[in-house]
């Protein structure tokens, strides 16, 4: 054979398999992306600290230091927040003494109370266990730079000027023995006494909260450019995705509708439990395929819509039709009279 055909043949048979490995390779959807509201587009106008006065009202600091380097109230990319930045300090004998007591770890703890008391959650990785690699956790002496942010609908505060507490506590905690994991700690137990505290008083200007509920019409997969028989994994699946549709507000999980089954278009109208948010939290809607077997433990997130309440009307329903979505029809419902149990201004 000459070598010129040969050369020409070798290079057919790898854009062959080329072509071949790029259909397999190649997803059957469109990557689902994060929809976000044209408004959404402008850098928030407070991401510039300003700074918050704060009086110390009490402390406990034996060996064990807490500094507070700026408090001050922003957005930042998903919600309205008390920014809290501050350093703790410890020393070689601070810990000695701890070890003696059976201590082996403290965890830093931060509440604030409005109307509502916010407490800063503990990072299980899973049930009872704590990862040694936890940023909220200390395990040796050394000095630490902790930032910490509060969602200010959490407080559940009125409009204007008010006066709050916060707390910041080391909780000591001692895990058990027969942790098989080198970096992953079952938890005996929590005090429920700190070790050491810091508490401060300072005043913030709340917000305007929006008590609101959001309502999913309908949705439907835009079959043009995304395969719905492809979401379909499990064994002896139906063939399409079992849909349901969820929302966030900031971080928190609000509500996820029921899932329908073996469909390319959610039909049934579910309203979303009401919730507070300020017109400067992130709103998400994520249109989902409900997965769960012994192939597929995690769902599929079909598409995202993500904006500010106020992007969604009131009065009729809007319509938005992107990525993997024909269309997704919402619209945001009010009831008729918002509680009026909000912490007044002091």
């Amino acid at each position: 054979m000459k070598k010129g055909v040969k050369n020409s043949m070798e290079r057919n048979l790898l854009a062959n398999f080329i072509t071949i490995l790029l259909i397999i390779l190649i997803p059957s959807c469109k990557e689902a992306s994060h929809h976000e509201s044209n408004n959404n587009s402008h850098v928030p106008s407070q991401m510039k600290y300003t700074g918050i006065k704060y009086t110390t009202i009490d402390s406990l600091e034996n060996g064990f230091k807490f500094n507070i380097n700026s408090i001050d109230t922003f957005t930042n990319e998903k919600s309205k927040v008390i920014q809290v930045d501050f350093k703790v300090a410890s020393s070689d004998l601070f810990w000695k003494e701890l070890k003696t007591q059976g201590i082996e770890a403290l965890y830093i703890s931060l509440s604030c109370i409005g109307l509502k008391k916010y407490t800063s959650p503990i990072n299980y990785y899973s049930e009872k266990f704590l990862s040694l690699h936890d940023d909220f956790l200390l395990i040796k002496e050394g000095n630490r730079i902790f930032n910490c942010s509060i969602p200010i609908r959490s407080l559940e505060l009125s409009k204007g000027i008010h006066e709050l507490n916060l707390i910041i506590e080391a909780i000591p905690v001692r895990f058990k023995q027969d942790s098989l994991k080198s970096d992953l700690k079952e938890v005996d137990y929590f005090s429920h006494k700190p070790v050491a505290s810091k508490k401060i008083k300072f005043q913030i200007n709340a917000p305007e909260l929006i008590y609101t509920s959001i309502e999913v019409l309908k949705f439907k997969l835009n079959t043009k450019v995304c395969d719905p028989s492809k979401y379909d994994y499990a064994f002896g699946g139906t063939g399409f995705p079992d849909l349901f549709w969820d929302i966030q507000c900031g971080e928190d999980y609000i509500y996820h509708s029921p899932q329908i089954k073996n469909v390319i278009q959610y039909t049934k109208p579910y309203q979303s439990t009401y919730f507070l948010c300020t017109p400067d939290d992130k709103i998400t809607i994520r249109a989902v395929d409900f997965d769960k077997g012994p192939f597929n433990t995690q769902h599929d997130i079909i598409e995202t819509w993500s904006g500010k309440i106020n992007d969604i009307n009131i009065d009729h329903p809007d319509t938005f039709a992107f990525g993997n979505l024909e269309y997704l029809i919402v619209r945001r419902k009010e009831p008729n009279k918002a509680p009026d149990k909000r912490r007044k201004n002091k």
